[in-house]
């Protein structure tokens, strides 16, 4: 099983929420709070992330995928909607394909199926080997570069308190730990799911940013494969969750209680 946060008031469904690279189990309880009226919530925590990472296993898409469910598995929900973010996202994806019976509905926020050719998955897997030798030589100026990649320029400026508590969230990590998780799991070791996705017949809910103009491409394109799907662009960049909030929150409770119309 996954590290993990439980938030129960004893609902029959659930919504598991996965972060993305540098986050770990506590990203999401800021944004929660209105979740909690509908939904019991799992805050999963990735291999690499946070503590207690056992470094004697491969944290491939296959191992971490089995572990979610089996962390899920455990409290018997009638139903189980699952949310990812970027890399979370990528293992959202990648469990729903491989395991449909056990998700109901998936969220995808800022996320991708992966890289298509051999060629590319290459490309990033050097550069990703890159990236973590910089990450044990140096995390916290590998932070610091981080965060002024043009993939986090934000719509609206971020609150003193969001900005520091993000920051400190991305540096209070084992540096060999994330280094890890990136070479293992990171996108080019993803396999990829783009041909999985007309197979995939529940409902998918695609959240972009109108800033991420990459992911907002990649999502328009993904919402054209899948046969249940909506993509809905908010104003925001990358980490829509922190920068819109209360839409963010909104958007997910409506998609959950919505009927299915598969």
């Amino acid at each position: 099983m996954l590290n993990y946060k439980r938030i129960t008031h004893n609902h029959s469904d659930v919504l598991v929420m996965i972060h993305g690279f540098l986050g770990n189990v506590h990203t999401f309880e800021p944004y929660i709070s209105k979740l909690e009226a509908y939904v019991d919530i799992i805050l999963v925590e990735c291999p690499g992330h946070g503590e207690g990472n056992d470094f004697k296993a491969t944290w491939d898409f296959p191992y971490i995928s089995q572990a979610l469910i089996e962390t899920i598995v455990q409290f018997h929900y009638n139903n189980v909607y699952l949310y990812g973010y970027s890399m979370g996202g990528r293992i959202a994806l990648y469990t729903a394909i491989h395991y449909r019976d056990h998700i109901h509905k998936l969220i995808l926020e800022s996320s991708t199926p992966g890289l298509e050719t051999t060629d590319a998955q290459i490309a990033r897997i050097k550069q990703d080997l890159q990236q973590s030798a910089s990450m044990i030589t140096d995390y916290a100026a590998f932070v610091k570069r981080w965060e002024q990649l043009p993939l986090f320029k934000t719509y609206h400026p971020l609150t003193h308190v969001a900005e520091a508590r993000q920051h400190n969230s991305r540096l209070n990590h084992e540096p060999l730990a994330v280094a890890k998780a990136l070479i293992e799991y990171g996108t080019g070791k993803q396999p990829n799911l783009w041909p999985h996705l007309p197979e995939l017949k529940l409902p998918v809910l695609l959240l972009t940013g109108s800033l991420d103009t990459k992911f907002c491409a990649i999502a328009k394109r993904m919402h054209t494969m899948l046969p249940n799907s909506t993509h809905t662009i908010i104003d925001a960049g990358h980490t829509i969750h922190v920068e819109n909030s209360q839409i963010f929150d909104t958007i997910i409770v409506s998609f959950i209680k919505e009927e299915n119309h598969d």
